[in-house]
């Protein structure tokens, strides 16, 4: 394959240039998006909640569960340590 040919191949995964993340989100973007489309699918809160509310709500519920999985790695390392040490 060509240089050109590589660029060109390169130039059309990433919209001529456009970082990735520019072009489908980020992290926490999807991550709130999901939520927040498992919030809408429940009729109670779709009916007591503003779209701005599902929203503050599902950033909030993302930053508990990158906190609570990084208190899970956290814990899985010490005990593979421990383990380690026996």
């Amino acid at each position: 394959m060509t240089d050109d040919n590589l660029s060109k191949l390169l130039a059309g995964f990433t919209s001529d240039g456009t970082p990735l993340s520019a072009i489908i989100g980020s992290k926490l973007e999807w991550g709130v998006t999901v939520l927040t489309a498992a919030m809408i699918s429940n009729e109670n809160l779709s009916s007591q909640m503003t779209a701005e509310e599902m929203v503050d709500a599902s950033i909030n519920y993302y930053n508990v569960i990158q906190e609570r999985l990084g208190y899970y790695e956290i814990s899985k390392t010490h005990s593979l340590e421990r383990l380690l040490e026996k």
